[in-house]
């Protein structure tokens, strides 16, 4: 434990003395939510008073601030532990459907640290989603705000859900992420090292996403075909993917295992500096929140997408549309192309080829490295 101040010692734990106008006065620290209380200025009665509520607060028995305060004391944070420890488990989850709603729960935890949940109302929820999410991210972090909420009610923390009442999405105002072009793809291309060029590569041709591209292994290849699980759906029909290892996906397979790195990952690299992490199973294996990274870095230092807002600067992900739309334009149809996305409905793989240009004329020719690079 902290040793106490000079001044405050002599006092109970989480009780703290400050002097007004020349008297003395004492408050109390809650030591789960971090409110100040008055004490008032006799100091005996002070530290009576802080040992009870110590005694009390400080029991390994969580339910006791119920007991002692009923609904008024309890915290954001506290009643974020207590999903945690009791409804979590319940909830049987898949590892990243887990790491998700932990992201989720910490932001949350970290963002309205200070709020006491009986006192949280739909104009707390509102701000808070609106000031911090836009489409996708606000949706999720609503539900998981929702959740919460409804834990709090069946414990008896309140009797309504503020969160309910806000807006079900928020879009973002004004124009959206803009398409990423053929000659963007290439100038990004020009300045990658090789494996980002091999990753863009394989993201062009396969309609892979960048989950599926970092975690492409050597051992997917056999039977002359790729063998992929598509990380987000994976109870999908098209979830498990065979995709024919064409002449091109195998240059790049080969260039891969030209880097002098012993890796079973396609796409790899050497670091700056080797450490062990959690997330990855090699040290020469990608993170993916890494490689989003290097590719943005990459990607602004190409002037013309510099010069736009950062919210319109096309991602990693919009090489998927390009190689779609680059499927369209060489002939191949949309059942095809829906299928190697990975897509339940023909409406998604339209919205993935649409907004590159007018449709004037079907083009017929095979898609290739060669004629993106001529």
């Amino acid at each position: 434990m902290t040793p106490r101040a000079r001044v405050h010692k002599g006092l109970e734990p989480n009780l703290y003395q400050t002097k007004s106008r020349g008297k003395i006065y004492y408050r109390y620290k809650h030591p789960i939510t971090g409110v100040f209380h008055g004490m008032g200025s006799h100091k005996a009665q002070a530290n009576t008073a802080a040992r009870i509520l110590n005694a009390r607060l400080l029991s390994e028995d969580t339910s006791i601030v119920d007991k002692v305060l009923g609904i008024a004391g309890i915290s954001i944070p506290f009643l974020i532990s207590r999903f945690r420890a009791e409804r979590m488990p319940e909830m049987e989850l898949k590892p990243n459907t887990l790491k998700n709603l932990e992201y989720r729960l910490t932001r949350i935890e970290t963002d309205l640290a200070n709020k006491i949940v009986s006192e949280l109302n739909t104009e707390d929820c509102a701000n808070w989603l609106d000031a911090n999410f836009i489409r996708d991210p606000y949706v999720k972090h609503r539900g998981t705000l929702i959740m919460l909420m409804r834990f709090a009610i069946n414990k008896g923390y309140r009797s309504d859900n503020p969160a309910e009442s806000t807006y079900a999405t928020r879009q973002e105002t004004g124009k959206q992420r803009l398409r990423m072009t053929v000659e963007q793809y290439k100038a990004i291309h020009a300045i990658a090292p090789v494996w980002m060029q091999s990753a863009m590569e394989i993201a062009l041709i396969t309609l892979l996403g960048r989950a599926e591209v970092v975690k492409l292994r050597y051992d997917a290849e056999y039977d002359g075909h790729l063998h992929v699980v598509r990380q987000k759906i994976d109870k999908h029909e098209h979830a498990r993917l065979r995709i024919k290892v064409t002449p091109e996906i195998s240059d790049i397979i080969r260039k891969s295992r030209d880097s002098g790195i012993v890796s079973p990952y396609i796409i790899h690299r050497r670091p700056d500096r080797i450490v062990q992490n959690k997330d990855t199973d090699h040290w020469s294996q990608i993170h993916p929140n890494v490689f989003t990274a290097m590719f943005r870095k990459l990607r602004d230092q190409i002037p013309e997408i510099a010069a736009l807002p950062k919210e319109q600067r096309p991602t990693f992900h919009e090489i998927r549309s390009l190689g779609s739309w680059l499927y369209e334009k060489a002939g191949y149809d949309r059942d095809y192309v829906q299928k190697l996305m990975a897509h339940s409905d023909e409406a998604m793989t339209e919205y993935y080829q649409s907004e590159h240009e007018e449709k004037w004329v079907d083009v017929q020719a095979g898609l290739s490295l060669a004629s993106v690079f001529k």
